[in-house]
């Protein structure tokens, strides 16, 4: 019985040590790759919201202005004037970019969010198992021809932030 229940333990203790989703370090990569993505978003989504409400706020100013366009005719001479120019290509560029900005700004919620996930995951306490060769001196009259598989089960525990 004693048997059956050390079997059992081990099974269950390796099987939730594979079923983690990858070690310190991947995880801390992983962590650092979405920060630098984070921040990158967050300081290029205002600048291109800026420079949309900027054109937007500039079609629109020509819009209501209206100069009128100058009429020449083939040789040079004044005719008249014509219909205004419309800027509404300013305005959907404008509008448009503004929209991607704002977007970006907030791409990078999720992005600051995933990394401090992936933090706060690789800093739990995680069972590793791992089969390591090890030399046993003595063991079969050398060092160098005597190797021997051992199962490693190690608990890391993180200590502080």
């Amino acid at each position: 019985m004693k048997t059956f229940f050390t079997i059992l333990s081990l099974l269950i203790i390796s099987s939730a040590a594979f079923a983690q989703n990858g070690d310190y370090d991947e995880l801390m990569s992983k962590s650092r790759k979405a920060r630098t993505t984070s921040t990158i978003l967050v300081a290029t989504g205002p600048v291109i919201a800026a420079g949309g409400i900027g054109t937007l706020i500039y079609g629109v100013i020509q819009n209501d202005i209206g100069d009128p366009v100058e009429l020449y005719d083939s040789q040079g001479n004044f005719v008249g004037y014509g219909d205004p120019k419309k800027h509404t290509t300013e305005i959907v560029v404008g509008a448009a970019g503004a929209l991607v900005g704002i977007g970006l700004a907030l791409t990078s919620i999720h992005f600051s969010n995933k990394a401090s996930d992936l933090k706060r995951e690789a800093r739990k306490a995680k069972l590793k198992a791992s089969t390591d060769r090890i030399s046993i001196p003595g063991l079969q009259n050398g060092i160098a021809t005597n190797s021997m598989k051992q199962f490693k089960l190690s608990l890391m525990i993180p200590i502080g932030r």
